[in-house]
């Protein structure tokens, strides 16, 4: 059978993604400020935050919690206005089990202006890690503001990041990068393993079958495109959205897209069974995502043997995601 999924018709769905709406969503405005009981530990956040940012100073601020109470118009000097004009953002850092008047007044400020707010807490009697999230607030607990407790903290900040602001953070926060790049790749390969298994229960009816494995192709297709661009922004890449998709499409050199296209095919065989159709959609598109964010980042070359070796790795973990897919589906 002939591979469908020739270069042009790549391009063909190019055109059908909305590269321009990803592109706005990574140029969202992002700005976070941290106050701190005292300005020292205000500070440290702030420098944890900065990590790899060569000027940080447009996108964040920090303060400390009388300041922050007062919502004055501070000017910083970068010239942008905080905290006044709100934050998308906000992180407070706690220590020990008493808060004070200021920062409770300042954490009141932002909650009721339904900014995203982290409290940080720093050596209270809880377990180091502990986060308690309620949507747009969240508080972590950490024993210090060391490497681990840091990554506590950034589990912390997504769980109240809306998902479409998560690339624009990571574009002015390379520290941020990582998580970002994992819950981007993790939620569009999900999605097309979700997608591949319901129009695997789809294809029981065989007039059916073939219709439908080539719509997988192109929704699938789809998917991995929007990623793939998506995880280059996040990476602080710049250029046009055609020319930013042309670069990766020969990164890859097309063939793991086009085998992983191929792949999908093993749907028009309905002996061959829904799980392994399930899995090479996660498997294909996590393989993709991955080989993307090591172009992106300079992480490393992406050669025949590395796309093979991602391809293997995708695919196990697709094979897991297929059969708790199907059990809790209890099929």
């Amino acid at each position: 059978m002939a591979n469908p999924l020739t270069l042009t018709r790549v391009w063909r769905i190019v055109k059908e993604v909305d590269l321009d709406g990803i592109r706005r969503e990574a140029g969202r405005r992002a700005h976070v400020l941290v106050v701190g009981e005292t300005t020292a530990d205000a500070d440290a956040v702030a420098l944890k935050l900065a990590q790899g940012q060569v000027d940080p100073t447009p996108y964040l601020t920090a303060v400390d919690a009388p300041l922050a109470a007062l919502g004055l118009r501070h000017i910083h000097p970068g010239g942008h206005q905080a905290p006044g004009d709100a934050p998308t953002l906000v992180v407070a850092v706690t220590r020990g089990r008493e808060t004070s008047a200021d920062m409770t007044a300042a954490r009141k400020q932002w909650v009721a202006r339904q900014v995203p707010l982290v409290t940080v807490a720093i050596g209270t009697s809880e377990q180091d890690g502990t986060v308690h999230a309620n949507g747009s607030v969240a508080r972590v607990s950490i024993d210090r503001l060391d490497e681990g407790g840091f990554r506590h903290v950034i589990d912390g900040l997504f769980r109240v990041v809306a998902p479409e602001s998560r690339t624009s953070l990571a574009r002015r926060f390379p520290v941020l990068r990582p998580t970002v790049f994992n819950a981007i790749v993790e939620d569009t390969a999900r999605a097309n393993a979700g997608y591949s298994f319901s129009t695997g229960l789809a294809e029981i009816v065989p007039i059916l079958d073939i219709p439908l494995n080539i719509g997988d192709i192109v929704v699938l297709t789809k998917n991995q495109l929007m990623m793939s661009y998506r995880l280059a922004l996040a990476a602080g890449k710049t250029g046009q959205p055609r020319e930013l998709i042309g670069e990766i499409l020969g990164v890859l050199g097309g063939g793991l897209l086009f085998r992983q296209a191929a792949r999908q095919l093993v749907g028009l065989l309905p002996a061959i069974g829904l799980v392994p159709k399930v899995a090479v959609a996660y498997g294909g598109t996590w393989a993709i995502g991955r080989a993307v964010v090591l172009w992106a980042t300079g992480g490393g070359t992406v050669t025949r043997a590395r796309l093979k070796q991602l391809t293997r790795e995708g695919l196990a973990r697709g094979r897991e995601v297929a059969r708790s897919i199907r059990q809790a589906s209890h099929l």
